[in-house]
């Protein structure tokens, strides 16, 4: 489902990036707003501003709402930054042609973020710390993405979140974080593998539709030829993934790793985020996690529309996707120099 695009006139896709990328100086407070802050303060401001339907992709459940309003409490009792965290895959779907490097669909998930919090900044004093935190550490053991790849992914991100910090206000800072800052791949490890031995225990008990979906998920996302193997041979590796992924999820693996989870940090989502955090759209187009989604234009009459295409929009649409020079980025973010244009409907 596409939201409302801003009209570009006689504007080709390098200058609409160029004013809809690198516009971020920050948000000019409407007469609506200064009443808002006046007459029911701070607080009802910045929940108001976070809860918008404009960037919500659902509703937020009664428990993650009651605790989204108790951490904006929490920072502006101790004079602190909204902290918004990201947690997100730290790697490329290896399928896309951009893999293993971010692409646009990075940029317009960092772009709509600024654009919903700059607001939130404008209105508080201590302005907005957004920090994305990358879960690459486990990928490697999970879906037999070579760290290599996943190392360079997270270098270009870094360099792509500092490349917006120069966009955006004095009390708006980005930052690049990583689970592995907090704990080490060998102690996760070893957590992972205690959590496993649960997992495995109670795998058998599990309704045969629940496991079918779980194993074809990590199919989906392992990196390699399984077809290659013998049905047991890739059934257990298939098994091996999916209990990676389920100590992540269900596991009790956080002791002592607050993560993006810390008592001031208010969580962003993009899919099934239940309770843990906000749910947005990752573009203007799209809820589909950046991490999982190739970036395109959608040219639409006189309008652009950004948008992320998951791996079945993109294969359903590659032989309508042209691809436009791009002059914004530096070439060392590689797949930055072009973008994808569909021609919507």
């Amino acid at each position: 489902m596409l939201i409302a695009s801003h009209l570009h006139k006689n504007m080709d896709a390098n200058k609409y990036l160029q004013t809809y990328v690198t516009n971020k100086k920050g948000y000019q407070l409407t007469e609506e707003d200064n009443k808002k802050v006046q007459i029911q303060g701070v607080y009802q401001f910045v929940y108001d501003k976070l809860n918008s339907s404009k960037y919500r992709a659902s509703k937020m459940p009664e428990e993650l709402d009651s605790k989204v309003k108790q951490k904006i409490k929490y920072c502006l009792t101790n004079s602190l930054p909204i902290h918004i965290s990201v947690p997100f895959g730290g790697y490329k779907k290896w399928q896309f042609p951009t893999y293993p490097n971010p692409d646009w669909s990075e940029v317009f998930a960092i772009s709509l973020l600024i654009e919903y919090l700059s607001p939130v900044a404008a209105g508080y004093e201590k302005g907005v710390v957004l920090e994305f935190f990358s879960d690459e550490i486990f990928i490697a053991r999970m879906n037999n993405y070579p760290q290599g790849d996943l190392d360079s992914y997270n270098d270009q991100f870094a360099n792509l979140v500092s490349w917006f910090n120069r966009c955006i206000p004095k009390n708006f800072v980005l930052k690049s974080s990583k689970i592995r800052d907090q704990i080490s791949a060998k102690e996760l490890n070893k957590r992972f593998d205690n959590e496993i031995v649960k997992l495995r225990k109670t795998w058998d008990s599990l309704p045969e539709k629940e496991k079918a979906y779980r194993l074809a998920k990590s199919e989906r996302n392992y990196q390699g030829n399984l077809s290659k193997l013998n049905k047991d041979e890739s059934k257990k590796i298939l098994l091996e993934s999916t209990m990676v992924h389920d100590a992540f999820i269900f596991g009790d693996w956080e002791n002592g790793v607050p993560w993006a989870f810390d008592k001031d940090m208010i969580a962003i989502g993009y899919r099934y985020t239940g309770t843990w955090g906000i749910p947005l759209r990752s573009s203007r187009s799209s809820t589909v996690q950046f991490w999982i989604g190739l970036g395109a234009l959608i040219n639409k009459n006189i309008s652009f529309v950004p948008t992320s295409l998951s791996y079945n929009q993109y294969l359903d649409n590659i032989k309508n996707l042209s691809h436009k020079k791009i002059t914004i980025f530096p070439k060392y973010f590689t797949n930055l120099q072009s973008i994808p244009v569909l021609k919507g409907k």
